[in-house]
């Protein structure tokens, strides 16, 4: 009874920030999204119009910004995986100093500031950029590629450049748990090493692959830096029409709309990917291990 009356006061400090740094600000925009704007006065007026959220249901616009965003961020956790899964597993490998290495390399994008990173790209990318400078020389090009810059290649690639790290840092976390036993045992019972992997290897780091996935896809769908600055013409999201609803606009209504949508379809999309994942037989092994 003492222990439980412990835990509970030591969570209590965590579930007062909980509810001050998520839950009140997805209620205010619950609310906020129910108000009328009074363009004559410059001033929200509190009502419950459904004016706002009809829209989101009738202007295809928003449709189409949402669907943008969850396939966005779907195909960055997807190609984050690929990527991230081998590099991770082959961390687990490596001696003790050089996984310490292998850690600083990783977190090397995350050193510097967003802004900082898109430039770089954008210098690297550019016209008359390191890539194009290095194609002409060797004579593979005539003519700068254009795709390199402002265009749904360059976005993708930056935004999985940005978000590979944490992809890899989850399964890392969680191959670095599997007992190299359970590996030797199913090679002993004749198991060959393809075989070893998508029995023991890759159920048992399920946990790991789903917060990353979850994560990579919940920091792709939501970015407005890289689209903007290196999109171009396809350079369009939903937090950019957010963001200038609740600025330029004064449409405070119906960025909140938007926002709690937006927050919505991610949230079922990516738990129900997560989900997929953890109905592994291994995910649930790693989980009740963790429970005892």
């Amino acid at each position: 009874m003492a222990l439980a009356f412990h835990r509970a006061q030591l969570a209590m400090p965590v579930a007062c920030i909980l509810v001050l740094g998520c839950i009140l600000p997805l209620a205010l925009l619950a609310v906020f999204s129910v108000f009328e704007v009074d363009l004559d006065a410059f001033t929200l007026v509190p009502a419950f119009s459904s004016h706002s959220w009809a829209q989101m249901f009738t202007n295809p616009v928003f449709a189409f910004l949402v669907g943008k965003a969850v396939i966005s961020g779907a195909g960055t956790a997807v190609l984050a995986a690929l990527i991230g899964y081998p590099i991770a597993v082959s961390m687990t490998r490596l001696p003790l100093l050089w996984k310490g290495v292998g850690s600083i390399v990783l977190l090397t994008p995350l050193y510097t500031g967003e802004i900082v990173r898109i430039y770089a790209w954008r210098v690297v990318l550019g016209s008359e950029g390191l890539v194009n400078a290095v194609l002409k020389w060797f004579g593979v090009i005539d003519e700068p590629l254009k795709f390199l810059l402002f265009s749904p290649f360059t976005t993708h690639l930056v935004l999985l450049y940005n978000n590979l790290p944490f992809m890899v840092l989850a399964i890392w976390i969680s191959a670095e748990l599997i007992d190299e036993r359970l590996i030797e045992a199913a090679r002993d019972l004749g198991a060959r090493p393809i075989d070893a992997f998508f029995k023991v290897t890759l159920p048992l780091t399920t946990p790991g692959l789903a917060v990353g996935v979850f994560t990579v896809f919940a920091l792709a769908a939501g970015d407005m830096m890289t689209p903007s600055l290196l999109g171009g013409t396809s350079g369009a999201t939903p937090m950019a029409m957010i963001d200038n609803l609740f600025g330029t606009a004064f449409d405070w209504p119906l960025a909140s709309a938007l926002s709690l949508s937006l927050l919505i379809v991610l949230f079922v999309f990516a738990s129900g990917f997560v989900i997929f994942l953890l109905r592994f037989d291994g995910a649930r092994a790693v989980f009740r291990r963790g429970a005892r």
